[in-house]
């Protein structure tokens, strides 16, 4: 199967593309600085070329059977969520326009977008801090996310809360409602957003996922 990762050189995609090609898939990529994919240069095939160029991204999923996002606005100087709204419609429309169905995009564990979800104490927290230093970053995701639910894509979008490196535990907790930590390791994120290529659990869904809650014994 051939996937295509955008987002495939920061901190979440190059863990996804790694993971990726451990599984034996063949990947393209959309990255502006090819010496970024550092090992993995020689192993997939890359378009140079960013997100906001249509002809480059179009290159980049055309002939693919799924696609896996690891974009997101960054933290210092993101531009304004129209940008991300448009370049979300742009690809929505490519994806629909090629009949690829398949698409996992990451999300953040605190922008609004659901119905009747759980706010912890701890979810509140991660939300307060990120609309005093990144407001934009929410209003981005949340236009994201709905430009995703009028889309006719098989979709699901992953919303971690703050990702974290470190022992992976291979396992998560995933719900639509309820966030139940604060924090996810980072392969085991990845590893969860690549199961989801052949996974119907969560199609048109907008899981949370953390790390899972270990049992008392």
């Amino acid at each position: 199967m051939k996937i295509a990762i955008l987002g495939s050189t920061g901190f979440l995609g190059k863990v996804i593309l790694k993971q990726a090609l451990e599984r034996g898939y063949r990947v393209k990529t959309l990255v502006r600085t090819p010496d970024k994919l550092g090992e993995f240069k020689d192993r997939v095939e890359f378009i140079k070329g960013s997100l906001s160029d249509i002809e480059k991204l179009e290159q980049a999923v055309s002939d693919t059977d799924a696609v896996v996002s690891a974009v997101g606005p960054p933290q210092r100087h993101p531009e304004p969520p129209e940008f991300y709204e448009k370049i979300m419609q742009e690809l929505v429309g490519l994806l629909e326009k090629q009949n690829i169905k398949r698409f996992i995009h990451t999300g953040g564990a605190v922008h609004l977008g659901g119905e009747r979800e759980a706010w912890s104490l701890g979810r509140r927290m991660l939300r307060f801090f990120l609309v005093l230093f990144g407001k934009s970053i929410l209003i981005a995701k949340e236009r994201e996310w709905a430009v995703l639910k009028n889309s006719n894509l098989d979709w699901t979008l992953v919303r971690p809360p703050h990702i974290v490196t470190g022992e992976p535990t291979g396992q998560v907790s995933a719900d639509e409602k309820n966030l139940v930590k604060t924090r996810v390791n980072v392969e085991d994120l990845a590893n969860f957003m690549l199961d989801q290529i052949t996974s119907t659990a969560w199609i048109k869904k907008a899981p949370l996922v953390s790390s899972k809650k270990l049992k008392r014994t």
